[in-house]
């Protein structure tokens, strides 16, 4: 029985019937055949702008075998080569047709080498990264582009002497996402290197058993006890109550809000680090925790004494009681502080 592809010519070839076109009676180059048997006919005609029968005849003249698909999905490895070489080297090298090798080249808009390109070996590769791109351009007598492009391509850092890596900007987008220390074991990286990029970018750290109140989660207050919120947000009862405060909300069956909070007056402002905390907390009828938050946000400077280093000097080389009255302090504070200092009690003439 004779093959499809002995059937006498006819013009029944869609392809052939088209308006497009062909040329005829054109001489067949080397690099016209070198396409035959590689792509079915019909492509070939198409690559060739010749008539399939021609292609039909041409390949059956140099008696090269039809076409016989071998389609496997292109690899990572195998994309890796395109550009790098000439198409025909990397059919050998891959089995994919010719057509398809340039198909897939020109999707991923790789360019055919330039004249006198040389071909990189795994050794010249493995150089890649390990000094700087500008110094093996030199070592290999390669462009720095050529260097430089064929790294990127491999997914290879470049090289930095001093050994730390330079943060992405997809990097730099996780940082205060998650915990310090999960991210440092997602990017491969030390923890104080997160950290103080964190730091250095004004980032507050990720705390993921810090609870984020919502909306839904406020109409929750005051409709059951503060406990069982806290179970059912599973968060504290002290972060309950807090928020629960803070938004003044009463406990379900008490019939009140929680008042308003005294605000702070003038002439309260001015009493603050003039005394102790303690004593302007009686003074003002507020509690000591109150009155030591509002003169920390507000930038005042305790009254409590700080010692330094000159005072300290003094301490056991004069009575107690004569240095009392020279620093200004009592001396149940003197007695205390040489105590601390385990200094001796100066020698009564």
């Amino acid at each position: 029985m004779n093959s499809p592809d002995d059937k006498p010519d006819q013009v029944t070839d869609a392809l052939e019937t088209s308006s497009a076109p062909r040329q005829t009676a054109v001489p067949w180059s080397s690099e016209d055949e070198k396409v035959l048997g590689t792509v079915p006919d019909s492509e070939a005609a198409q690559l060739l702008n010749r008539a399939p029968s021609a292609i039909r005849h041409r390949r059956q003249k140099l008696r090269i075998p039809a076409y016989q698909s071998s389609f496997h999905l292109w690899t990572p490895e195998e994309d890796q080569l395109l550009g790098t070489m000439r198409d025909e080297e990397v059919v050998a090298r891959t089995g994919h047709p010719l057509s398809g090798v340039i198909q897939r080249r020109r999707r991923l808009h790789r360019l055919l080498p330039r004249p006198g390109h040389r071909p990189w070996t795994s050794e010249e590769d493995k150089l890649l990264g390990t000094i700087k791109d500008r110094d093996l351009a030199q070592r290999l007598g390669r462009p720095y582009q050529v260097v430089r492009e064929r790294r990127r391509q491999l997914g290879i850092a470049a090289f930095h002497p001093d050994g730390r890596r330079p943060w992405t900007r997809a990097e730099d987008e996780l940082v205060g996402t998650m915990p310090d220390k999960k991210l440092a074991r997602r990017l491969k990286r030390t923890t104080e290197s997160v950290r103080t990029r964190r730091a250095a970018r004004g980032i507050p750290v990720c705390d993921p058993k810090k609870h984020k109140w919502t909306a839904d989660d406020d109409k929750l207050l005051g409709l059951r006890p503060d406990a069982q919120v806290a179970l059912l947000l599973r968060v504290t009862v002290e972060a309950v109550r807090h928020r629960r405060h803070q938004l003044r909300i009463s406990l379900p069956g008490q019939g009140r809000t929680i008042p308003d909070q005294k605000l702070w007056q003038p002439e309260e402002d001015a009493l603050l680090g003039t005394v102790s905390d303690k004593e302007a907390a009686r003074q003002l009828g507020r509690t000591s925790g109150g009155v030591k938050a509002r003169r920390i946000r507000k930038g005042i400077v305790s009254c409590r004494y700080w010692w330094t280093p000159v005072h300290d000097v003094l301490l056991g080389k004069f009575p107690d009681e004569e240095l009392a009255q020279r620093l200004d302090r009592s001396l149940e504070a003197i007695k205390a502080r040489r105590e601390r200092l385990k200094i001796p009690a100066p020698k009564v003439e």
